[in-house]
């Protein structure tokens, strides 16, 4: 089964430059829900599509505004498990 909605979400922003971290709640439309899957998934293009640029390398990718602002940090399933 598989069904639709918005999710928001309050998340950290890390800004490593800048050296400070502050809390955000992020609105994510539409966000398909699969039963069963074992892993949450972020659509990048939606994501980019919103106005938002992305820099990245093997560690994980970060999203900025048009200030070159950290709204969203992601990094991969083994970089994530590796830090808990």
């Amino acid at each position: 089964m598989i069904v639709f909605g918005t999710v928001l979400i309050e998340h950290k922003i890390f800004n490593l430059e800048k050296r400070a971290i502050k809390v955000a709640m992020s609105k994510l439309w539409l966000v398909y829900c699969v039963f069963g899957m074992q892993i949450h998934l972020l659509s990048t293009g939606q994501i980019l599509q919103s106005g938002l640029r992305v820099k990245g390398n093997k560690s994980g990718s970060t999203f900025c505004n048009k200030s070159d602002d950290a709204i969203l940090l992601a990094t991969p399933i083994s970089e994530a498990t590796s830090r808990l």
